[in-house]
């Protein structure tokens, strides 16, 4: 018989949904092989501890696991899985957050430790997780679980003071994250927003063909902004910075989820942060414009915090091509409400590109 879950902010000594002996969960993707898929379904609490047990005392400190209980909390069509894991040690329990992925990604593991290094670590005011391990023979990310409010809870109220205090915190994160951390992996580019800009422009007109001539109009703005932007202004990127992957604790703004890190013009991660907040109002307070003073406190605390002075000239093409973004498949199969999503995210696109431009 299941025990009942353990709940954010109870302690670690009450039970934990799913006991060590259960099996963890196998994503099923299509397209991809059997052997790309991890071999979840193989893995049993015992696997689990004998693996974690296995650490170097550097990485986990408290011997054997003595029980590990696994719980899902989310899968994803990437694919990957994430898993809160409770380990029984000698001590007690400790709560980790585990993700399983299809492919070898251990360079997250490495991004992490990266930026420890750079003082962006657990022991830091603007942190990152603590990177307990990565388990190369069951592709398995472990690291700590942050306890905290998440960001997103905050600005989803609307609630004014608490909104300005937590876009304070997320822009000082952001421009203490691109002062510090070092640069690695892949470049997106601005010809990449581009391609990406054009694609759904596409894909609009190719739903309905009204949409051809407004959809090229956008596009010649975007093509004649690009140019105005410094193409060899770059920096450390988070590749999703936005609400829902901040947490927020009494001395610590934690921001996790490094699968999408790359190198970036400063602008992007700025502009992905305030699109979102645009969204998360549009769709959750009843206005696109009920976030923009915690937009504006956001935009401040970065530059107040070495973030780069050219940010605010770039945000308007990074803002209008973030607008492009999503409900594809909405529009694709003409889902109800399509066209109504479709005109929100052209006009705010439209608007963003329109101020911008010199």
């Amino acid at each position: 018989m299941d025990r009942p879950a353990l709940r954010e902010g109870s302690n670690m000594s009450e039970p934990m949904g799913n006991s060590g002996n259960s099996q963890l969960f196998t994503p099923a993707v299509r397209g991809d092989s059997p052997d790309a898929i991890p071999r979840l379904a193989e893995l049993d609490g015992s696997t689990l501890a004998e693996q974690i047990g296995g650490l170097p005392t550097s990485r986990w400190p408290w011997g054997t696991p003595r029980e590990v209980r696994i719980q899902l909390l989310a899968s994803h069509p990437e694919p990957h899985c994430t898993f809160e894991i409770g380990v029984r040690a000698r001590d007690g329990w400790h709560r980790l957050i585990g993700k399983a992925y299809a492919t070898d990604h251990h360079y997250v593991y490495q991004v992490m430790e990266r930026l420890r290094y750079a003082g962006l670590g657990p022991e830091d005011e603007f942190s990152t997780p603590r990177a307990i391990a990565y388990l190369p023979s069951l592709r398995l990310l472990l690291q700590e679980k942050v306890e905290g409010t998440s960001a997103k809870d905050i600005f989803k109220l609307g609630d004014d003071r608490p909104c300005r205090s937590a876009a304070d915190r997320c822009g000082r994160w952001l421009g203490r994250f691109q002062t510090l951390a070092p640069t690695s992996g892949r470049t997106s580019g601005i010809a990449r927003f581009l391609t990406s800009a054009e694609r759904k422009c596409r894909l609009l007109s190719e739903a309905d063909r009204a949409w051809m001539v407004r959809t090229e109009q956008l596009l010649e703005r975007l093509k004649a902004a690009a140019p105005f932007l410094d193409p060899g202004l770059a920096c450390a990127g988070h590749g999703d910075f936005c609400e829902h992957q901040i947490i927020l604790t009494e001395g610590r703004t934690v921001v996790f989820d490094w699968d999408l890190h790359d190198i970036a013009h400063p602008a992007r991660d700025v502009a992905k942060f305030i699109v979102s907040l645009e969204r998360l109002a549009m769709n959750g307070l009843g206005s696109v414009r009920a976030l923009d003073t915690a937009a504006e406190v956001f935009l401040g605390a970065y530059l107040g915090s070495g973030g780069h002075p050219e940010v605010p000239a770039a945000l308007p093409f990074y803002k209008a091509v973030f607008w492009l973004k999503g409900r594809t498949t909405a529009i694709r199969t003409k889902a109800v409400g399509w066209r109504e999503q479709a005109e929100i995210m052209f006009s705010e696109s439209l608007r963003n590109i329109a101020n911008g431009l010199p």
